[in-house]
């Protein structure tokens, strides 16, 4: 009989070196976590730009079609319905947020019911050819017809980085705790500045890329078209320098917080689309205070055109500008204060 030999034991690990194996891995999570969280973020930054862009062509594409060369489309409740003012019903899906009946989100003014849903937002038939039934006065069995439309994923109009706002904005959206895309039905909001005067006959004027013809916009690789939600008013930072946001009040008067932060991280930092089909991660702090160049501005209203009325509607930083100036504003034919509008010198 042979006698089978004895191997050695295996020596094992010892608590030491565990320890020192677990602190090892640890230190590497510790290090690659960070960059992990960069490069998702960075992705997203670069998807929300995409979208910007996509929503750029589509607006450039809608003016081509349409007679009157707007490049954001008009709605139909414009200058009607209750705070209809052309910001967010450019495109996207049914929102759910500022519900009219209690908290039913079928009720939302944003929504199918109250003739906003994804058929009625102009941009929305270029983006996916034919557009959508408009179920505003069909909501179907439990009004699933409603829901759907409030459950719709049209990717071009959600930023991946859109999980609400607690900053300077609207307080309907601030409040609800819903994002953009949900409360609103887009992640982005139209670039729409108004200037209204004080007055017995006071009609708007726009001031912006919003109900002006695509042709009639100068420096459009500047001019802002698209910005995300977050951004909306970042321009407001030093708005009230000599009173011009004296006719305001509430969230959108001069109480602006020292810090407004975007979505992509660096404060003052948002995505934005120029009317020249571009977007970029854009600064936005505030806005600069012209010189008095009377002569380059064009001839409005009379005794309006002089420097600090055109101090305070002048909309524009290093690389951007949301006026449309030197091209005259268009008067929009909508009275102040009319369809839900705000009386404001400037919206």
């Amino acid at each position: 009989m042979v006698k089978q030999s004895r191997r050695p034991p295996r020596p094992a690990f010892t608590l030491i070196e565990l320890l020192v194996v677990v602190a090892i891995i640890a230190l590497l999570i510790s290090i690659l976590l960070p960059s992990l969280k960069r490069a998702r973020e960075q992705a997203k930054m670069v998807a929300c730009q995409a979208s910007l862009k996509g929503i750029a062509t589509a607006g450039n594409t809608y003016a081509a079609g349409d007679k009157s060369e707007m490049s954001i489309p008009v709605h139909r409740l414009m200058g009607l319905g209750i705070g209809t003012v052309g910001e967010y019903e450019f495109g996207g899906k049914a929102g759910i947020g500022e519900p009219e009946l209690a908290s039913d989100p079928m009720s939302s003014k944003w929504g199918t019911q109250n003739g906003r849903g994804p058929a009625t937002r102009g941009l929305n038939t270029v983006v996916y050819k034919g557009g959508f039934n408009d179920f505003a006065d069909d909501p179907g069995p439990n009004n699933v017809n409603w829901l759907s439309d409030t459950q719709l994923d049209l990717g071009i109009y959600r930023c991946p980085s859109d999980k609400g706002y607690n900053g300077h904005h609207y307080a309907a959206w601030r409040d609800s705790g819903l994002t953009s895309y949900d409360h609103y039905g887009t992640s982005y909001t139209a670039s729409t500045l108004w200037i209204g005067v004080f007055n017995a006959d006071c009609t708007l004027f726009s001031n912006s890329a919003f109900l002006k013809p695509i042709s009639r916009i100068p420096n459009p690789a500047n001019s802002v078209y698209f910005v995300e939600n977050a951004g909306r008013f970042g321009w407001r930072s030093n708005y009230g320098v000599d009173d011009c946001a004296s006719g305001y009040s509430g969230p959108l008067g001069q109480d602006v917080e020292s810090v407004m932060k975007g979505w992509h991280g660096k404060p003052w930092n948002f995505a934005v689309a120029f009317v020249d089909g571009h977007a970029a991660i854009t600064d936005m702090q505030g806005h600069r205070h012209p010189q008095p160049r009377l002569p380059f501005y064009p001839t409005w209203k009379g005794s309006q055109t002089d420097h600090n009325f055109w101090h305070c509607v002048i909309i524009r930083g290093n690389g951007w500008q949301a006026d449309t100036l030197p091209g005259p504003p268009v008067d929009t034919g909508i009275v102040c204060g009319g369809g839900g509008v705000p009386v404001n010198p400037i919206q």
